[in-house]
């Protein structure tokens, strides 16, 4: 038997969607009802309780940034300048 290639991180790659066949997404959702959490929050557990390490679902960097956007809609520059200070400060430190 050939031995098998070593674990390389750098050529992994990060899925930003998992598709559920219907059966399984149902099933899940179930779970998750009766457990008090989401959908998502319950695939997490369900990836943390099989493989015992710390997993996340991270949003694409689009999502990200939409949700920055948003977040500063409807201030005036000088409410955006204070809130966004600090960031600025921090580059240049």
């Amino acid at each position: 038997m050939p031995a098998s290639k070593p674990f390389d991180r750098a050529q992994t790659t990060t899925a930003r969607t998992i598709r559920f066949p219907s059966r399984v997404r149902e099933r899940v959702a179930m779970d998750a009802e009766r457990c008090g959490r989401s959908f998502e929050a319950q695939v997490i557990a369900i990836l943390r309780r099989q493989y015992g390490e710390d997993v996340d679902i991270a949003p694409a960097p689009e999502a990200i940034l939409a949700l920055a956007r948003g977040s500063v809609a409807g201030m005036t520059r000088e409410e955006r300048r204070l809130v966004t200070r600090r960031l600025a400060e921090d580059d240049e430190a």
